[in-house]
Order: C-alpha cells, then sequence, then structure tokens
C-alpha cells in the first residue's frame, strides 16, 4: 500500500512539473499573433510566465524540504510487540 502511493504521488508530482514547464511555451505561443500588429501581449504573457515557473519550483522545492523534515521529526515508532 505505501509503495502504490509513493509510485502515485511520485508520477503526480513529475506529471505537474512537466506541465507546469512545457505548458506555458505553448501559452505564448498561443498569444503571438500571426502578422505584426500595433500591440501585442507577448512580452506580458512571457514575463508572467517566467514569475509562474519560478514560483512553480520555488514552490516544489520548498514542497520537498519541508516534507523532508516532516517525514525525519514524524518518523513512526517501532513496536518492541513485533
Amino acid at each position: 500500500m505505501r509503495r502504490s502511493l509513493a509510485v502515485v504521488l511520485s508520477a503526480g508530482l513529475a506529471v505537474t512539473l512537466a506541465v507546469g514547464w512545457f505548458a506555458p511555451r505553448l501559452i505564448s505561443w498561443y498569444y503571438t499573433p500571426p502578422v505584426e500588429l500595433g500591440v501585442s501581449c507577448k512580452p506580458a504573457v512571457e514575463w508572467g510566465i517566467a514569475l509562474y515557473r519560478r514560483l512553480l519550483l520555488l514552490g516544489a522545492g520548498t514542497g520537498f524540504v519541508l516534507g523532508a523534515i516532516a517525514a525525519l521529526f514524524f518518523k513512526p515508532k517501532l513496536s518492541a510487540s513485533a
């Protein structure tokens, strides 16, 4: 049961990070106008996506560190009767 949960959570984290990394490129491509216009949203969209990526990686790293600390402090106690 624990192994299955670890695999599911690991896969979920991997897919979340992959989508978070590659999807913004598609969004930036989508907001690029096919012809040159006087106003373009591309620079603003690219800035927002760059900020999103930094926050995504910061959140994943913070979650990893906090999870590792919690795992160290909240280890289950082994029973002597087993």
